[in-house]
């Protein structure tokens, strides 16, 4: 039997965290935050085995080092991708909850402890513990990121974290060719919607660029430092303008480049992030807009980072365009500013007279792809997580024939 407890991710999309205890063993699942509020999920205990963390996103591994602060001992697996990209990440929320006017949950000492006690693992490389073995698995999501397949020997359980479908500019397709798996545990960010067709919207976003570059405009496309800013970078790095990187998405795709098992095309990514000019102090941004260029920049829901800087340069200029490529979410500067035009942060307020766009270049699986992989996992039960429409998602599951768990945050099920 193999117990697991929701603690954060269940009817939500953020701050994820499972605790799976198999009787023997205790593994804990991600330990993330909600992003937008910094709001934990429950505390997990310290008397764990291991932590397997599933990638390198806040709402996914944003409060790990809160577990060594409180004297965990154990280690984190993960891939070496997840593991150097995480504590890049971890480093940026500690300044950005500190500006915040907020007392850290961690330290850099509790960074430090992490790095040096986390374990690198291989895909398909098996984790042995007295009961159970582990194995990671590709998801497809963003550099490094894994399915979790924990195999106790008398039950399979296969947690997918967050799962992209199908190969793209950056990342291979997911890991699809499970068997035997009891519980399924997985994402349904998007089980509501599909996204376009990726080499559609691609050639999309090239057509759209260069006719505004052509046009005598600049280009601003805020990125996700992780995952988008590298795929976005290897679409438009070769229409023949100047492209501009600002912000910590430099140094993500730095990480990338090291760790290039888990891209799909590394001789494009090296040969992109080669051509593109890296601003790194910010006097060298004044002469990036003297002439139609590319600009990607941080932050993607437009919460902070250089981006705000070319914003207020361009806002007056109607020839120029703004493309945001992810997800706003309701409340961001972003998601305001696609609604309404209208740039509002820290107190600055002003009309955005740019074309502003956006694209659906979406990390995570779509509707269709949704059914299609738990159909051939074809797990004894499934648990969808990590989504806002689970009650529609789970009752068109049980309609295909699927047995089928609701799950709330604090929920204790046994399987």
């Amino acid at each position: 039997m193999i117990e697991i407890k929701f603690l954060g991710g269940a009817s939500e999309v953020g701050r994820s965290c499972f605790l799976i205890d198999t009787g023997v063993e205790k593994f804990l699942l991600d330990y993330g935050l909600n992003v937008q509020g910094f709001t934990m999920p429950m505390q997990p205990p310290i008397s764990l085995d291991a932590v397997l963390l599933s990638h390198a996103h806040l709402d996914h591994c944003g409060l790990i080092p809160e577990l060594y602060k409180r004297g965990f001992q154990k280690s984190v697996f993960a891939t070496k991708s997840t593991l150097d990209l995480t504590n890049l990440l971890l480093e940026d929320s500690i300044k950005i909850q500190t500006r915040k006017g907020m007392e850290p949950f961690y330290s850099d000492i509790d960074i430090n402890t992490f790095v040096k006690r986390a374990k690198r693992v291989d895909f398909g490389q098996p984790i042995e513990f007295t009961k159970s073995v582990i194995e990671l698995h590709d998801a497809g999501h963003i550099p490094g990121s894994a399915a979790t397949l924990i195999d106790t020997g008398k039950k399979r359980l296969l947690y997918t974290g967050d799962l992209n479908y199908s190969e793209n500019s950056l990342m291979k397709a997911s890991e699809k060719n499970y068997s035997d798996i009891d519980t399924l545990i997985i994402e349904s960010t998007y089980s509501y919607k599909n996204h376009p067709n990726r080499n559609k919207l691609a050639n999309s976003l090239r057509e759209t660029v260069k006719g505004a570059l052509e046009n005598g405009g600049t280009v601003l496309l805020p990125a996700f430092a992780v995952g988008r800013t590298q795929e976005i970078l290897m679409l438009v790095y070769d229409l023949g303008f100047p492209v501009y990187m600002d912000g910590m998405g430099i140094t993500a795709t730095k990480i990338a480049l090291k760790n290039l098992d888990f891209v799909s095309n590394p001789t494009k990514l090296k040969k992109a992030f080669g051509k593109a000019h890296k601003i790194g102090k910010t006097k060298d941004r004044q002469k990036v807009l003297d002439k139609p260029c590319i600009v990607i920049a941080s932050a993607g829901m437009l919460q902070g980072g250089p981006i705000h800087h070319y914003i207020k340069k361009l806002k007056d200029e109607r020839n120029c365009s703004l493309i945001m490529t992810g997800f706003q979410v309701e409340g961001t500067v972003g998601r305001t500013l696609l609604d309404t035009k209208k740039f509002v942060s820290n107190g600055s307020e002003f009309e955005v007279k740019m074309d502003i766009q956006f694209m659906d270049f979406s990390a995570h699986i779509g509707r269709d792809d949704l059914f299609k992989f738990i159909e051939q996992v074809n797990p004894q039960k499934v648990i969808p997580v990590h989504g806002e429409f689970i009650p529609e998602f789970i009752a068109e599951l049980k309609d295909k024939g699927f047995e089928t768990i609701l799950a709330k945050n604090g929920d204790v099920i046994k399987i």
